[in-house]
């Protein structure tokens, strides 16, 4: 049965993103999102069900054809797990316990590290790494001895703890979804769980939108930073991890002092689903078909930027 089942999977669950069904729609019609273009055009309706998924896009194929689907199953089960947290929780704005507050945790490093932008941005990383390797297994076969003690020698690494082997990197070029998962939600979840987790609420009629990309890390003093170290990083005291949960609620996972529910103000609305949007690899959803212009709207960098310091030193001098 894993040779003919589970083809189409979801890189955004399914599950997920039926929270942004039309609520307009007709109780004939099966339930559909509007998918917008990243620039606010050719809005389309779709139900959930066929949006961003791909073939086997988790499955580890076994060395003898059989297909291993032990990620997809276990992402399945980690949405179910979400789906029950934010319908008895969530929704009713309810605490919640410290296991439900770590499968929260996970679902957000999963969703953060599933979608086929990151698979594309690690595959991209790791083929050139996989190019070096194999411009170097090529120079190896022509070698002479002498060229082949030097060649191994390179960087310094005699006893080889902690490289990675040809095949591995390979691996990592082809499958980095299906090889890097564990270890980054190993690495990942626990750093959230440790963070504040503020659920933001509305009752704006088109309230939060989400994405194909639906986890952001953003930080909001990242402008004041040369542009080399501006990566978000969990690290940084002002990093914002934010998802929409459902048009009604954001959550943000930050280490100020802000946790638990707070009504969000119509400002913080908007900029969030500005940084959302901005974020997206091609498509934004929303539960109607409309959109907000301050989504879209492009903002000078603030006096205190890096960029303009630095224009001020130039200036000076």
């Amino acid at each position: 049965m894993a040779r003919k089942t589970h083809k189409g999977q979801h890189f955004v669950a399914e599950s997920y993103l039926k929270a942004w069904c039309d609520p307009a729609c007709r109780k004939d019609h099966e339930p559909c999102v509007w998918r917008f273009d990243q620039d606010g055009t050719n809005p389309t309706k779709r139900a959930p069900k066929n949006l961003f998924k791909e073939t086997d896009f988790y499955t580890i194929e076994k060395a003898d054809g059989t297909r291993d689907l032990r990620l997809e199953h276990g992402l399945a089960e980690l949405e179910s797990k979400f789906a029950q947290i934010r319908r008895t929780r969530l929704d009713k704005q309810q605490p919640m316990t410290d296991e439900e507050h770590a499968y929260i945790a996970a679902f957000v490093a999963a969703a953060q590290f599933r979608t086929r932008s990151s698979r594309d941005h690690h595959a991209r990383q790791w083929q050139h790494m996989l190019d070096i390797a194999d411009d170097l297994a090529e120079s190896l076969k022509t070698a002479t001895p002498e060229q082949k003690r030097a060649m191994a020698g390179v960087g310094g690494n005699t006893d080889n703890k902690g490289s990675l082997s040809h095949d591995q990197v390979r691996q990592l070029a082809e499958k980095p979804i299906q090889t890097m998962m564990p270890g980054i939600l190993k690495i990942v979840i626990p750093v959230l769980v440790q963070m504040n987790m503020l659920i933001l609420s509305t009752n704006d009629s088109t309230g939060f939108i989400t994405t194909d990309r639906p986890v952001t890390w953003f930080d909001p003093e990242a402008y004041k930073l040369p542009p080399l170290y501006r990566s978000p990083g969990l690290a940084s005291r002002t990093i914002e991890v934010t998802m929409p949960l459902s048009p009604r609620q954001c959550l943000v996972f930050s280490w100020h002092d802000s946790a638990g529910y707070a009504d969000a103000p119509e400002l913080a609305l908007n900029e969030l689903n500005r940084r959302h949007r901005i974020h997206c690899e091609d498509h934004f959803i929303v539960n109607g078909n409309n959109t907000r212009d301050f989504w879209f709207q492009e903002f000078d960098l603030p006096d205190d930027a890096w960029e303009k310091r630095k224009d001020a030193q130039k200036g000076a001098k």
